[in-house]
C-alpha cells in the first residue's frame, strides 16, 4: 500500500544535520526533497552548542522544504551516542481479553513490562523492540493477539537514553520551529534503510560509522539482539592524519577521502601527496603509502574493538549474513576488505535501498539514518506518532499502559 502522508526524517549527527522529505509508495521511498547542513556544535557525540546545532537543523529543513515544496513542521528524529543503553528483557502479564484471548492491550502491557529493569535513575525508555511472545509457556509466537490463554510472556530489546541527552536533541529541533514526532535510535533507523529482511532474519551486524562514534546493532531471527558504541568515528581518522602529516584538518580530510586505508594501492609506494604545512609555512610532500598506513591502523583499531564487543557478548556467531557498514565514515576506501579480514565473514557498504524521486542526493551511506526514519514512520503509522509525541513520548504510553504507580526506567 502507498502512504500519501508527507513524512520527514531528521538525522541530528555529530557533525551534520540531514533532513529528508518523502512519501512511501509501495516498497519505495519517494524522496521529494532533502537538506544537509554541517555544524561543529557537538563533542563526543553529545550536543555542546545548542544554538549551532539548531541553526543547522533550520538550514537543512529550509533546504528540504524548498526542494519538496512542502513545509517541514513535524519529523522523526534520530538520536545516538554513548548515552544510550540497551538490554534484553522479559515481561509477563495476565491475559484479560474477551473470552481469555490475547488482546492488543495485553500485548502492549507485556512489552511495556519488559521496561521494568534496573537502569540509572536519569535514564528513560527510548525504544521497546519486540523479540517474541509465549502464551502459557508455549514460546515462538510472533503475533499472539486473538489466541486463548491465561498468561502472556514477552521478550524485547529495550533501549534507554539519558534524559538530558534526549531533551537536548529535542530542544535543538524544536528551536528550529520543527516538532519532534518521535525519537529513534540512529542505528535502528539506518537498519531500516540498508538491510534486507533476509539479512535481519539470518543474522547481521550493522555498524553506523559517524563523525565521533561508531554504533552497532546485531540482528538475529528478525530482531535486535544487542547494541553498543565504540568512541571512534570519522573525526579520529582525520585527526590522526592531520597530526602525522603535520597539516590542517581540512587538508587531512581531503587526503582521507581521496586515498583511504588501502595499502595495496597501485603505485602507493611512489605516489606522493602535497599538503599545506601547519602555521602557513608553505607546502610539504608526503608519500601516499604513509597516509594510507595511518588510516589503516586506525581502521584496524576500530574494527578490532567492534569484534571484541561481539566476542565479549558471545555474539560472534550470530551475523551469518555478514557485516554492513553505513554512515559517512563507511566510505573509507579499503574498509570493507579489512572488515572481512578481521571478522571473517562477508562485508558490504550499506546505502539507502528502494529509493525513487530525488535519488542522487540521498544515495550515499551518510543518508541511511534519515531515509530509515521515513520507513519507520510509515511502518509505525500515524497512531504510533500520535501516542509518541514530544510532549511525553514513549514514557506517556508506558505510564498509561502500566499505571502511574510503577517506576519506569531507573532502578533502585
Amino acid at each position: 500500500m502507498s502512504d500519501p502522508r508527507t513524512l520527514v526524517g531528521i538525522d541530528v549527527g555529530s557533525s551534520k544535520v540531514a533532513v529528508v522529505v518523502a512519501a512511501i509508495n509501495g516498497d519505495l521511498v519517494t524522496v521529494r526533497g532533502c537538506g544537509l547542513a554541517r555544524h561543529d556544535g557537538a563533542r563526543k557525540g553529545v550536543i555542546a552548542n545548542l544554538s549551532e546545532v539548531t541553526e543547522a537543523v533550520r538550514i537543512a529543513a529550509e533546504e528540504a522544504e524548498a526542494m519538496a515544496s512542502s513545509p517541514v513542521e513535524l519529523g522523526a528524529v534520530g538520536i545516538g551516542g554513548s548515552p544510550i543503553l540497551g538490554v534484553q528483557a522479559t515481561g509477563s502479564v495476565p491475559v484479560t481479553g474477551k473470552d481469555h484471548t490475547v488482546s492488543p492491550d495485553d500485548q502492549q502491557r507485556a512489552l511495556a513490562a519488559c521496561a521494568q529493569v534496573n537502569v540509572p535513575a536519569d535514564y528513560q525508555v527510548l525504544e521497546i523492540i519486540p523479540g517474541g511472545f509465549a502464551l502459557d509457556g508455549q514460546s515462538g509466537m510472533e503475533h499472539p493477539i486473538g489466541m486463548p490463554g491465561t498468561r502472556l510472556d514477552a521478550s524485547a530489546y529495550v533501549l534507554f537514553t539519558h534524559k538530558t541527552h534526549a531533551d537536548t536533541v529535542e530542544q535543538a529541533v524544536n528551536r528550529a520551529a520543527v516538532a519532534v514526532d518521535q525519537l529513534v535510535y540512529e542505528p535502528l533507523a539506518a537498519s531500516q534503510a540498508v538491510l534486507s529482511r533476509d539479512e535481519q532474519e539470518l543474522g547481521c551486524l550493522l555498524v553506523d560509522i559517524g563523525h565521533s562514534s561508531s554504533e552497532w546493532l546485531v540482528f538475529s531471527e528478525g530482531t535486535v539482539m544487542a547494541s553498543g558504541a565504540v568512541p571512534m568515528g570519522g573525526r579520529h581518522f582525520t585527526s590522526d592524519l592531520a597530526a602525522m602529516l603535520k597539516t590542517t584538518t581540512a587538508a587531512a580530510e581531503q587526503v582521507k577521502r581521496k586515498y583511504g586505508a588501502r595499502l595495496d594501492r597501485d603505485c602507493a609506494d611512489t605516489e606522493a601527496v602535497e599538503v599545506p604545512s601547519l602555521g602557513g609555512d608553505g607546502l610539504q610532500v608526503r608519500p601516499v603509502h604513509f597516509a594510507a598506513e595511518v588510516m589503516y591502523w586506525r581502521a584496524r583499531e576500530l574494527l578490532i574493538s567492534l569484534h571484541q564487543h561481539l566476542i565479549a557478548g558471545d555474539l560472534e556467531r550470530l551475523p551469518r549474513a555478514g557485516l554492513v557498514l553505513t554512515g559517512g565514515g563507511a566510505r573509507l576506501e579499503g574498509l570493507v576488505d579489512l572488515a572481512e579480514e578481521i571478522f571473517g565473514y562477508r562485508a558490504r557498504i550499506g546505502t539507502p535501498r528502494g529509493l525513487a524521486g530525488v535519488i542522487d542526493p540521498v544515495s550515499d551511506p551518510e543518508w541511511a539514518v534519515a531515509c530509515g526514519l521515513i520507513r519507520l514512520q510509515h511502518e509505525r503509522g500515524p497512531e504510533y506518532s500520535m501516542a509518541h509525541t514530544s510532549k511525553g513520548g514513549i514514557m506517556t504510553w508506558l505510564k498509561h499502559t502500566l499505571g502511574e504507580f510503577l517506576e519506569l526506567g531507573g532502578g533502585a
